[in-house]
């Protein structure tokens, strides 16, 4: 089976990971966010990075002039008399007393959002700890609510290492994948835990996640299995916090296209391993990336169909009656201890 391992190291860097400038752009002004709040907000403790910027998941946004997303957390020290907006107006009345974002600010739910247009915006986000138990702040309803981010990393974390750092780049790719095909919904959150739920401790060290192309057709050949049990919308839960689902922003109409859409990605991934030759293989990862993928390998070429990513062949989907109620999706506990991040 052919591995192609030159071909998604380069498809990945030429056309998946953020720039490297841009990334450095990226962490030269948190930094100075982080250094202004540091020394200006009352009852600043620490930044923290959150979500894709923390789990090394960020993408290259389609068009050079697209924004994307990173988020920050900011701890700060609890006071007795403020309650949940009270944190969020005083990290928004803190920025705007710097010119330098005063012009640039939104106050939203449960962040102050940065937006530096044309590049990205930074969603910061101001968190506390009070009786033992980590809580953001919802303006909207001036309630806290309970939340484990760095709990979630330390679990995606441990699921990365197993995979000796594939599964982050699978995550990489599987945002492409939404991101330019344009055919199905899915937050980045979902998809990096219905992504992390597929691997399994018994992985390491397998071929099941030896190179990325393994990784990537284990990954949704298992999450296809998965979805394919459950064609009504199951709860996707926060595996360091299980009393918190990601689902807000699907519906049973964007979940049945996903699980669709999956289930045909997967049949190409797997069609792809099966393939004994380098450039036979290219052509079939063709059908999901398109022909940049594997355009400098000697004799891979085109799919001769222009450039760009393709839509899947439309497959036939069975129908089922009596469909079962949603259920949830099982998920792997988190790990006693915080892991190297691969």
């Amino acid at each position: 089976m052919a591995k192609n391992v030159e071909q998604f190291r380069e498809f990945l860097r030429d056309e998946v990971n953020l720039n490297p400038n841009r990334l450095k752009i990226l962490n030269d002004r948190v930094r100075a966010v982080d250094g202004f709040l540091k020394e200006n907000l009352t009852g600043y403790q620490k930044m923290e990075r959150q979500g894709s910027f923390a789990l090394d998941t960020l993408i290259k946004p389609v068009d050079d002039n697209d924004e994307y997303d990173a988020d920050i957390q900011i701890v700060m020290n609890p006071k007795a008399q403020w309650e949940a907006k009270d944190y969020l107006n005083a990290v928004y009345q803190t920025l705007k007393k710097n010119g330098d974002y005063a012009d640039k600010l939104r106050l939203k739910t449960r962040c102050v959002t940065i937006d530096y247009a044309g590049d990205f915006h930074l969603d910061v986000v101001p968190r506390v700890t009070s009786r033992n138990r980590v809580r953001i702040c919802n303006r909207d309803t001036n309630k806290f609510e309970a939340t484990d981010g760095n709990g979630y990393r330390d679990w995606f974390n441990e699921k990365n290492r197993i995979t000796d750092g594939n599964l982050k780049r699978v995550v990489r790719l599987l945002k492409y994948l939404r991101d330019h095909k344009s055919n199905y919904t899915a937050k980045s959150i979902l998809l990096t835990t219905l992504a992390g739920n597929t691997i399994r401790n018994s992985d390491e060290g397998t071929e099941a996640v030896g190179t990325i192309a393994d990784t990537l057709a284990t990954v949704l050949t298992r999450m296809d299995d998965n979805l394919q049990r459950h064609p009504r919308m199951p709860e996707v839960r926060n595996p360091a916090l299980l009393s918190e689902t990601f689902n807000r922003h699907w519906d049973q109409r964007r979940y049945a296209n996903f699980r669709k859409l999956v289930h045909s990605h997967a049949l190409t991934a797997k069609q792809a391993r099966e393939e004994a030759s380098i450039e036979d293989a290219i052509k079939v990862w063709q059908k999901l990336f398109g022909d940049s993928f594997g355009r400098g390998y000697k004799g891979g070429g085109g799919s001769g169909t222009g450039g760009g990513p393709k839509p899947p062949n439309k497959l036939r989907q069975g129908t089922r009656r009596g469909v079962p109620p949603a259920a949830s999706i099982p998920v792997a506990h988190r790990p006693n201890e915080a892991r190297r991040f691969g």
